[in-house]
């Protein structure tokens, strides 16, 4: 996340800029916490320092700037979090890449400098380096050494169980290749309107490789949402050839429960419509609403004046965090927590509505940084800002609106990313500064969460009603969780146009000082359901 920062900027021009094994690109940012793609495996060490770097485009090309400096404070085997210094004025977003004051020394540079002589290399040696190169996922190279740890010892049990393993480590690696392949295919079929054939390769991928399913699963959400007709046909066509795998198939595809269509959108006029609804949650907004309707997932949407329009995601429970093995410390334990029914916002709020709010209660407006507003997400707004805004819109309704809790939200984009396990592209959503700017709410329809939930992911972060407590997940209740009663920084969540794949996964979190006004940073509402 952007944090404004006091320190004064520092211009460093060496020699070593030109060395590739000084560079390591940046791949995560919280604050001013950088994660880079080199490890002590690479030769980075605790303690190095060297200058952050930024790129960035115009009509005349690209350029690199000097943004700051930076100092490693972790290192793991494949990646380093570093803390950094950046220059007044200037957005620790924008790191791209980082240059060491030093040139690294790569561990198997060093190693073979230090390796013994060839024929002093027993089994126990080969074993050693086999482990490593695992470690390293260097799996044939593993493998080889290995056997040769076998050959040198045919006896030895830890030799051949760690060939057996590998075989099968690198049967599995070839596989996910292939997998990647069929699903590239399917993409690509389903683009051009080869239906037919994107179901079949997503078939293939599916058999080839299980531990997929996964990216499966969200494919096969949006064949059965958008050609359900093609993929019956393809089913009962193909009965015989798919046996193998139609309980995996029928475990992937989405509960008919919840995709069927109930009563057809129902408009409302007022409190005389209420007596339409016997559900509680619709009674309750029924007044209120200009229009309650199903949308294309199945689940209802209430459309408030202002263009405000919220969609009812129902109790129930769900696994939130990040399973062993992935994301941040943060994130962990992954655990189940039961929620209420809420409604929440299809979209973040836009500047069209919040200056409306500006302009009613003779409030500065927000910048856009000339942008455009309209159907943009607000910018510059600060956690208080937000809360103004929930607060006029209660008085205007009589409904209490409110931000969302950090669980609310997971729940409504609970899968790896909203639209499933597939990883981001530029057709899902707005990150990785593709546009280098905000993009209109609703501009990434694929991108919809399985509630029909828009821009949960990239375009801006959301603040959350929750103060953030990075150690919460370790007691946090199982019914409703709303985080600590107090802190210092509140969550925020969803990545922005400004952050890479890692940042704008479901389970990720962040957090924010209330008064922060940033130009990635913006909010969506909630509604208590009952």
């Amino acid at each position: 996340m952007k944090k404004a920062c006091t320190v004064f900027f520092i211009m460093i021009l060496a020699a070593f800029l030109l060395q590739a094994e000084t560079i390591a690109n940046v791949t995560g940012q919280k604050g001013l916490a950088l994660t880079i793609d080199k490890g002590s495996l690479d030769g980075v060490e605790p303690g190095m320092k060297g200058i952050v770097k930024a790129v960035f485009k115009d009509p005349s090309g690209e350029y690199s700037i000097n943004i700051g400096i930076f100092t490693v404070r972790k290192v793991s085997e494949r990646t380093a979090e570093v803390s950094s210094e950046i220059g007044k004025g200037l957005n620790p977003a924008d790191s791209s890449y980082v240059v060491f004051e030093q040139t690294l020394v790569p561990v198997e540079k060093k190693a073979e400098a230090a390796a013994p002589d060839p024929q002093a290399r027993g089994a126990d040696w080969h074993l050693d380096q086999g482990d490593q190169a695992a470690d390293a996922s260097d799996f044939k190279k593993a493998l080889e050494h290995y056997q040769k740890a076998l050959e040198l010892e045919p006896g030895n049990l830890v030799a051949q169980e760690k060939s057996s393993e590998m075989k099968k480590t690198i049967s599995g690696a070839d596989r996910g290749v292939k997998f990647k392949e069929y699903l590239k295919k399917t993409d690509a079929n389903y683009e051009k309107g080869s239906i037919k054939f994107a179901i079949l390769y997503l078939f293939e991928a599916l058999r080839l490789y299980p531990e997929g399913r996964e990216e499966v699963r969200g494919r096969l959400a949006v064949m059965d949402r958008e050609y359900s007709q093609e993929l019956a046909a393809v089913l009962e066509e193909k009965s015989a050839e798919l046996k193998d795998i139609r309980p995996q198939i029928d475990a992937l595809l989405p509960p008919k429960a919840e995709a069927e269509p109930e009563p057809e959108a129902v408009p409302v006029a007022g409190a005389a419509a209420e007596s339409g609804f016997s559900e509680p949650f619709l009674k309750r907004v029924a007044a209120k609403a200009e229009r309650i309707a199903r949308n294309q997932k199945g689940f209802w949407e209430a459309v408030f004046p202002y263009g405000i329009t919220m969609v009812y995601v129902p109790a129930g429970e769900f696994t939130i965090g990040s399973p062993l093995r992935e994301g941040d410390a943060d994130e962990h334990p992954s655990h189940r927590v039961a929620i209420d029914g809420f409604w929440i916002g299809k979209t973040e709020v836009t500047f069209a509505q919040y200056d409306r709010f500006c302009a009613e209660t003779q409030r500065e407006m927000a910048a856009d940084e000339g942008w455009g507003r309209e159907n943009r997400p607000v910018i510059y707004v600060s956690w208080k800002d937000a809360a103004d805004f929930c607060a006029w819109l209660k008085n205007k309704t009589g409904l209490e609106f409110r931000l969302p809790s950090e669980a609310e939200w997971e729940k409504t984009a609970r899968e790896r990313y909203p639209w499933g396990g597939s990883p981001p592209s530029p057709d899902l959503a707005n990150y990785n500064k593709e546009h280098m700017m905000t993009r209109p709410v609703g501009s990434y329809p694929k991108g919809a969460s399985p509630y029909g939930v828009l821009d949960l992911a990239g375009n801006v972060w959301e603040w959350m009603l929750d103060w953030y407590d990075p150690g919460f997940y370790q007691n946090s209740p199982r019914a409703n969780p709303r985080g600590p009663e107090t802190g210092a920084e509140r969550a925020v969540r969803g990545g922005s146009w400004a952050n890479g794949a890692n940042l704008v996964r479901v389970a990720n979190r962040s957090s924010e000082k209330p008064g922060s006004r940033l130009n990635i940073l913006g909010f969506r509402l909630a509604l208590d359901g009952e």
